[in-house]
């Protein structure tokens, strides 16, 4: 299913780009068209760009739109998962390396999730001998 959405996507905002390309055609050749018939032509040309070109883009960007939230809701719930695991296997005593492994993130969107959990729950510090910091979060 993500792989077909990925490719509606894909089409139709390759689509709508064309569309949209007829547009600038349109304009340029309505300022060098010598007559009326050439002019209402070009104006045509640019219309159809335009009433076929806004679905297909809009509709394609809907779907990266979708894909994008749906992606950030695995990643949600993939970090939420490895937090609620090492809170019971450590007791609740969680240190940034451990996350950052288990959850495979880097130490900077550790620490930044991990102090956004801290605060939810009112968890406490410590810092190790090493200079490791240790957040404790009450069972």
């Amino acid at each position: 299913m993500k792989l077909f959405k990925q490719l509606s996507a894909g089409l139709l905002l390759s689509f709508g780009f064309i569309f949209f390309m007829v547009v600038p055609i349109g304009i340029v050749k309505y300022s060098q068209g010598d007559t009326q018939e050439e002019k209402q032509e070009a104006l045509s040309s640019i219309l159809g760009g335009l009433i076929l070109g806004t679905p297909s883009f809009a509709g394609g960007m809907w779907l990266v739109r979708g894909l994008r939230q749906q992606h950030q809701k695995q990643i949600s719930d993939r970090l939420d998962s490895a937090f609620y695991s090492l809170i019971e296997q450590q007791n609740g005593q969680i240190s940034l390396l451990i996350f950052a492994k288990e959850a495979q993130i880097s130490g900077e969107e550790a620490k930044r999730y991990l102090d956004t959990k801290a605060k939810e729950f009112n968890a406490t510090f410590d810092l190790n001998p090493a200079g490791g910091i240790y957040y404790h979060f009450h069972l």
